[in-house]
């Protein structure tokens, strides 16, 4: 899945490959107005939902100057110390266009500051090997048309996989291992899954699904930036990759529901599943569900290196976090039996 390309609000290929899955258990899912894609087992009880977005950052095409290149805007909280140097592969109507995300090489410094600069987007071009506008429009390139960064998948350890799109196809593959394993289970509980779209440019997506289902509770599965790396600083509690999953009680959206924080320290207690507790900045998709009455708790695979290149997180971490979901689904069907 960090392979297939979805930039926020053009998830096209990434909602049809993760279909595709979903399918392929035998299920169907439906995709709303917006393009979240959504899959529902089970009809009474409670209405629990999981949500991982499957959109990523990314760029479009906002403009073709005349020698060729191409000038950018970045779809959503792209850092643009990370731009240059880069390749990027553009979606066009004729098929896929690589391209540079150029730097200025020392040797044509004239300015010694030039060096320790930060190159604004504004002035990021694209060089994707044609001399004039009319060139690159005959590779099909047009205004509007998505750009992902190119993707080197590397593991650093056995257990932690490096790249970048980690946020938050991590989620979305652990939405359908535990789909999979929720599928025939026949508890008393509705349970909905929904990868959405358009989180990293204002939780779009999750805003309509929490709109048009109103579920009792939510659990957003998304990353959680770690505080393990180096020179991360000691403002916040460490989050450790590999720790396990993190409940994400508190950050710059939402305040997480102490109901459920008591929830899910019960349950992967009894589970012996490894519980980390954070807080930081950014949002989650849960926190726009709230909004419309649920029960929220957004849980965390915890990750370094955040909107960056290099995203790293655990395997393990992400297999701790779909146990710990099929547990929280199996105690909310139990306690609403009790009542």
């Amino acid at each position: 899945m960090i392979e297939v390309p979805g930039v926020s609000g053009f998830e096209e290929e990434i909602r049809e490959y993760i279909r595709n899955q979903v399918e392929r258990l035998g299920l169907k899912a439906e995709e709303d107005n917006i393009g979240d894609l959504i899959t529902t087992v089970g009809t009474d009880g409670p209405h629990v939902m999981f949500i991982a977005h499957m959109d990523e950052l990314g760029l479009i095409v906002s403009k073709i100057d005349d020698d060729g290149s191409i000038r950018i805007r970045k779809i959503g909280g792209i850092d643009d110390r990370t731009l240059v140097g880069r390749v990027v592969r553009i979606k066009t109507r004729r098929g896929t266009v690589h391209g540079v995300l150029g730097l200025k090489p020392p040797h044509l410094m004239t300015d010694i500051d030039d060096r320790k600069k930060v190159v604004p987007w504004q002035e990021v071009r694209v060089d994707v090997g044609t001399r004039s506008k009319k060139d690159t429009e005959k590779l099909g390139v047009r205004v509007l048309d998505p750009m992902v960064f190119k993707k080197d998948i590397t593991y650093i350890t056995g257990d932690i996989i490096c790249a970048r799109a980690v946020d938050d196809r991590a989620g979305c593959a652990v939405l359908l291992d535990s789909l999979e394993k929720l599928k025939n289970r026949k508890l008393a509980l509705r349970l909905t899954f929904v990868w959405s779209v358009q989180e990293e440019t204002g939780l779009k997506g999750a805003k309509v699904v929490g709109f048009s289902l109103r579920p009792d509770y939510v659990f957003a599965i998304d990353t959680m930036t770690t505080t393990d790396a180096p020179q991360m600083g000691e403002v916040f509690e460490r989050v450790m990759v590999g720790g396990g999953p993190a409940m994400r009680m508190l950050d710059n959206a939402a305040v997480a529901s102490p109901k459920l924080r008591k929830t899910l320290e019960l349950v992967a207690d009894e589970a012996k599943i490894p519980l980390q507790y954070g807080t930081g900045g950014g949002a989650t998709d849960g926190a726009a569900i709230q909004d419309f009455g649920a029960l929220m708790m957004p849980i965390g695979i915890p990750m370094r290196y955040t909107h960056s290149p290099t995203e790293c997180a655990s395997i393990k971490d992400m297999e701790n976090t779909s146990k710990l979901m099929v547990k929280i689904a199996e105690r909310i069907a139990r306690d609403s039996k009790r009542r």
